[in-house]
């Protein structure tokens, strides 16, 4: 049993106590005070450095539980971050979005090892279902590439800003519609390619099943009307005009898969647009439409009460900080007409954005 280190510092206060008060046995008692001192300093080192063996395996052991826990947690607050953690914020919808390539990373590993482990089958059974299994995932996972790719990297382009006619202009994006396209052009060379191999090996009615599986893919998942979204998508551009009176919106149409998410009240495919001093908020958002509900005093303002902000190329933090400086700080309005807006512009966009990316880390 080793002495506690209150019993420590008794033993030195009495120590010093005695030495001040036996100067003719001072030789002798300091000697033997000192070794006690010694002794007990070197107990107290002895417990830290040599721990009994049962001590010693009781503290590694409960290390390596918690070590163990910790990664058990890591991987799934992991995959909780990226397919589970949405919530109806400006916030966590552009955390969402910015998590678009790790969701697409995971699901691609997984469709990957699925096809392996099929291709595996086959090698063992020699069933030639699941060679055409493997061959029709494969071509799927193939076709919606494009589309992971361009809703990957849409969240992290940085908005395109410019100064034209007295006004700052913010042109939207349209990768993720080229995304959605690029796809269905996949989908449909992939269903051509069944059909006219049919033709050749005389085994059309065959192939035409085969046909008919990317066929669907393309027009439910991609496109239902390509010729209308070619055009739309080449003509049509959203932008936010920012300038010393208000804001003013053009928002582009949806794809035709997405044409049951537009709404008129919401303006897709027209403009809207308020003043700042009408203080217009934003209050609610639709992560099913990507579509904000604003709020503000209706005896001033009537209307429109929502925004299509799917294109419009800036992230909903961004949009909210935008809103919110030009309303209560109606000094830094009169910018907006001249060429250093843009970089005013740029600074708060910039700031929205690195508080956000502060706030995945802590969400990590």
């Amino acid at each position: 049993m080793h002495p506690s280190p209150s019993t420590r510092k008794g033993v030195a206060g009495f120590i010093r106590r005695r030495i001040r008060a036996a100067d003719s046995q001072q030789g002798t008692q300091t000697l033997m005070l000192a070794a006690s001192v010694t002794l007990l300093v070197a107990s107290d080192h002895e417990q830290r450095a040599f721990l009994h063996p049962s001590d010693a395996a009781r503290r590694c052991t409960g290390r390596v539980v918690s070590v163990a826990r910790s990664r058990r947690r890591g991987i799934g607050g992991f995959l909780s971050s990226i397919f589970s953690n949405r919530t109806e914020s400006l916030v966590g919808e552009d955390r969402w979005r910015r998590n678009e390539w790790k969701r697409a990373l995971v699901g691609t590993v997984i469709v990957a090892l699925g096809i392996a482990i099929v291709e595996g089958i086959f090698r063992l059974t020699h069933f030639q279902t699941f060679r055409t299994g493997v061959i029709l995932v494969s071509l799927i996972l193939t076709a919606v590439f494009p589309q992971m790719v361009c809703d990957s990297v849409a969240p992290f382009l940085r908005p395109r800003i410019s100064f034209v006619d007295g006004r700052i202009v913010i042109r939207g994006e349209r990768l993720n519609s080229i995304g959605h396209l690029a796809s269905y052009m996949l989908f449909l060379a992939f269903a051509i390619f069944f059909i006219i191999s049919g033709f050749i090996t005389h085994e059309l009615v065959r192939t035409f099943h085969f046909a008919l599986i990317p066929a669907c893919f393309a027009y439910f998942l991609c496109s239902m009307n390509p010729l209308r979204d070619f055009t739309a998508t080449l003509s049509d551009r959203s932008t936010t005009t920012l300038a010393p009176e208000g804001i003013t919106f053009h928002m582009a149409h949806h794809l035709s898969v997405d044409a049951d998410l537009e709404s008129a009240s919401d303006g897709c495919g027209n403009d809207a647009s308020f003043r700042w001093d009408q203080n217009v908020k934003i209050y609610d958002l639709s992560t099913t439409s990507y579509h904000v509900t604003l709020l503000t005093d209706p005896d001033t303002y009537d209307g429109p009460w929502g925004l299509c902000c799917r294109t419009i190329g800036i992230p909903f933090t961004g949009l909210d900080a935008l809103i919110r400086h030009f309303n209560e700080h109606p000094e830094d309005r009169p910018l907006l007409a001249r060429p250093q807006g843009v970089d005013l512009v740029n600074d708060i966009l910039a700031e929205a954005r690195a508080a956000l990316a502060t706030t995945q880390r802590s969400h990590a």
